[in-house]
């Protein structure tokens, strides 16, 4: 045989043997089943919830990024508090990954799998990094959407204005009106993102009709933000919304919310 032509042989079959021990791409987007719709999933099992309890338990995070040492303590911690009181869910407000990096995608959401409550995720802007946009999409499905969990309206939007380049249509106010508008469905409202409108990576030409918007039909509990990595609870504006500042990770801390007769109580915990 030809020894170049055996040499090439043997190589191929090399590569071909070992496919699966490399990455073609660090942005290849490649998801098992149980990596995909996330967020969906979860809020389908929440609301297959029979618990009586009028009390809403929420447990929040935020700004993981790289942390996933952190972001594994923060599972550990919460499922502790779930065993002595039941936690209803958990939030990350977003930054999640670093880089947008679907392998990020993956190594955050391993940990999460791994909470005892149902956990729903939001979109940060370094989770748009590259293709991170539509890792999410597939990972944790739409940037905008809402669900009704005890006569309580969760709404999640997108306000990353910076990484759309200040368009006018992020955040999507019409989109918030229309899900903040008075039912017979819900009585109150949570607002949750990630870029707070005050800061100068949301859209400046949109910042006054956002929050005007959140305090239209005095229903708004609670406004969840992370982004800024250090924690707050307070009224920035002019109105009655609450605003909640999450800690980021690195501070080993979370807050949990409680929810009682449309009461909000803001508590902080160490990891």
């Amino acid at each position: 045989m030809n020894y170049r032509l055996y040499i090439s042989i043997i190589g191929l079959l090399f590569l071909l043997s070992c496919q699966d021990a490399f990455d073609y791409s660090p942005y290849l987007i490649d998801f098992g089943e149980d990596d995909k719709q996330c967020n969906v999933k979860n809020i389908q099992e929440l609301l297959q919830d029979t618990n009586a309890e009028d009390s809403i338990r929420i447990a929040i995070t935020g700004d993981t990024h790289r942390d996933f040492d952190e972001l594994e303590l923060f599972v550990k911690a919460v499922n502790t508090s779930h065993k002595i009181t039941p936690v209803d869910f958990v939030i990350h407000v977003g930054d999640f990954a670093d880089f947008g990096l679907p392998k990020q995608y993956l190594w955050s959401n391993a940990a999460l799998k791994k909470l005892d409550c149902p956990y729903i995720v939001n979109l940060g802007n370094h989770d748009l990094v590259g293709n991170g946009g539509q890792a999410y999409t597939e990972m944790y499905g739409d940037y905008n959407f809402s669900f009704i969990y005890k006569r309580i309206k969760f709404v999640f939007i997108n306000t990353n204005g910076r990484e759309f380049n200040f368009n006018g249509n992020v955040p999507d106010i019409n989109w918030l009106d229309r899900q903040l508008r008075p039912s017979t469905e819900f009585g109150k409202a949570i607002v949750v993102f990630h870029v707070p409108p005050m800061n100068v990576d949301f859209d400046p030409n949109l910042e006054d009709s956002f929050h005007s918007t959140l305090a239209k039909n005095d229903n708004v509990l609670l406004a969840i933000y992370g982004h800024l990595h250090h924690y707050d609870f307070y009224q920035p504006y002019a109105d009655s919304v609450n605003y909640l500042n999450v800690y980021g990770i690195e501070n080993l801390k979370y807050n949990m919310v409680t929810i009682t007769n449309n009461q909000i109580k803001v508590s902080s915990h160490d990891l």
